[in-house]
């Protein structure tokens, strides 16, 4: 292997990709399993689909804006803290999660067009401020330097990627041509601190026709900041010659993601039977085209003689293409006491697709827009994704004509698939080819049950909501399947021959209250 030489340049390419992979994609990106909005919105577990008739219906179904019959602007605020987290790390956030109006245009009561309405809506969709630890302590003789290793042995262009820094660097150890690992691993550590959120600003034109069927129309800008810090610490010995020698290192990556994106959503609600209440709404979402920029600072420290490398700065420009989404709505109301509506949504979540600008990558092939493919990075998500499917449900019951309670829930199936894997050493990627990550997690399925309530006073309405989502996930710090029966390693190393990494599972419970304020004239 060609020796090269720990510039800024070098290291700055190597931590640009620190994880830019099929799972910190879906992360940032998929906001289909959580739930931001108004206050009414969230208490009644956003299943406003065929309802309407609330600001952050905007989002979810534009017609639920044409609905509406009267002017509003309102605004929501809120507190949202974790189960768990890291102790010098703070549980609880201030939040800011909506500000919106919609303006009303009466038609005319002889008009087959009863209203024209135009809104728009700032709506936090994901909140990235979040906080875990993921610690193994045991490894079972495994190592993140065994997968590096296996990474130099499988060719990939080690003068671009942590495989080849770690060579470099004499973390690895040269037995003719090949690279192998002399430390056992014994335990890892990890914690990674998040902050940011995705935020959607949507813009939106609806109408009533004959009080029977509503349409609307909603394009949506979304605005991503994504700040992650994470420090994986593995302790690891060897024995040589009866005395234990000792390899533990730490890798530090503090990493800034910024990006705009765009989308837009088309929606109705009809009234199939005149004389009834039912009614029933369909929404098309495209798919969100983001523009991002990565910029990571990264470092690495040799435990053992307390030795860091200085940090740099890195810098990247890629493009995620996210999903078409699909959503059907039933609701009714009994009386002018409840209402009661149950939404359904479908995200291809492994159609996520990622790719480069064109003046970046040498291939004229595959075009994502103005960009290039990743064909081997969206092949893992292909195999590793799938479909997801999020069902809402909520009921309000107005007890007084001034005071309504709700009650709301959603479920979001899993979007991997059993036995995911972060197979790098055969991820033909180009992101692979500068990576310094190996850690991946697999999201599981989501839990969210919400209350609410609201009181109006002339004009003037306030509503309350309180939410508990409930979400675990399997954490990895290395990708283990290099040691299957058979393998280079598995036949150098009997004793580790199918051994795997444990998961180490996470707790991502979540609490939040949120208050709105607004009027409507």
């Amino acid at each position: 292997m060609k020796k090269a030489i720990f510039t800024l340049a070098f290291v700055g390419l190597i931590s640009t990709m620190n994880a830019q992979d099929t799972y910190l994609n879906d992360r940032i990106t998929n906001s289909s399993n959580d739930l931001y909005g108004t206050s009414r919105y969230v208490g009644m577990g956003g299943a406003l689909g065929a309802l309407g008739a609330d600001i952050s219906t905007i989002g979810w179904n534009p017609a639920g804006i044409g609905m509406m019959r009267k002017n509003d602007i309102n605004m929501t605020f809120g507190a949202l803290w974790d189960k768990k987290g890291i102790k010098e790390s703070s549980k609880t956030h201030g939040t800011f999660d909506q500000a919106g109006f919609v303006y009303s245009c009466k038609l005319g009561d002889n008009s087959k067009m009863k209203y024209i309405n135009f809104g728009f809506n700032y709506q936090k969709k994901l909140n990235y401020n979040n906080a875990f630890y993921a610690d193994n302590p045991n490894l079972k003789g495994l190592s993140q330097m065994d997968q590096f290793a296996e990474l130099v042995n499988a060719g990939f262009d080690t003068d671009y990627n942590m495989a080849g820094f770690v060579v470099d660097e004499n973390y690895l150890t040269k037995d003719g041509n090949t690279y192998y690992n002399k430390y056992g691993g014994e335990s890892n550590y990890y914690t990674q601190k998040t902050w940011g959120g995705l935020h959607g600003f949507d813009i939106n034109i609806s109408g009533n026709v004959n009080d029977r069927a509503y349409w609307g129309v909603t394009v949506g800008i979304d605005y991503l900041r994504y700040r992650s810090s994470t420090d994986l610490y593995e302790k690891n010995s060897c024995i040589e010659g009866g005395v234990t020698k000792y390899g533990d290192y730490s890798l530090f990556n503090d990493q800034v993601i910024n990006g705009c994106g765009m989308n837009f959503k088309f929606g109705t609600i009809v009234r199939p039977f005149e004389e009834s209440p039912f009614r029933l709404g369909f929404v098309i979402e495209t798919p969100t085209w983001y523009n991002l920029k990565s910029s990571t600072l990264y470092s690495l420290h040799d435990q053992v003689y307390n030795v860091r490398t200085k940090e740099y700065e890195s810098y990247l420009e890629y493009a995620i293409r996210t999903p078409w989404k699909v959503r059907l709505s039933a609701a009714t109301t009994i009386g002018s006491k409840v209402a009661i509506d149950v939404d359904y949504e479908f995200a291809n979540v492994n159609g996520t697709s990622m790719g480069y600008p064109n003046d970046d990558i040498d291939s004229p092939s595959n075009s994502l827009f103005n960009t290039t493919k990743d064909i081997s990075m969206n092949q893992q998500t292909k195999d590793n994704l799938k479909g997801m499917h999020t069902v809402r449900a909520g009921i309000e019951y107005r007890a007084t004509n001034a005071f309504s309670l709700r009650l709301g829930y959603n479920y979001s199936t899993c979007a991997y698939k059993d036995n995911i894997t972060f197979d790098q050493y055969s991820l033909d990627s180009y992101a692979m080819n500068v990576s310094t990550s190996t850690s991946y997690m697999k999201m599981g399925a989501t839990n969210t049950l919400t209350l609410g309530m609201g009181y109006k006073w002339k004009h003037i309405y306030v509503d309350l909501a309180y939410k508990l989502r409930n979400q675990s996930a399997d954490f990895y710090a290395f990708d283990s399947s290099f040691t299957q029966a058979g393998s280079d390693f598995a036949v150098a190393n009997p004793k580790l021959s199918d051994v795997t990494l444990d998961p180490v599972n996470v707790d991502l419970t979540r609490h939040q209250l949120t208050a709105t304020v607004g009027i409507k004239f």
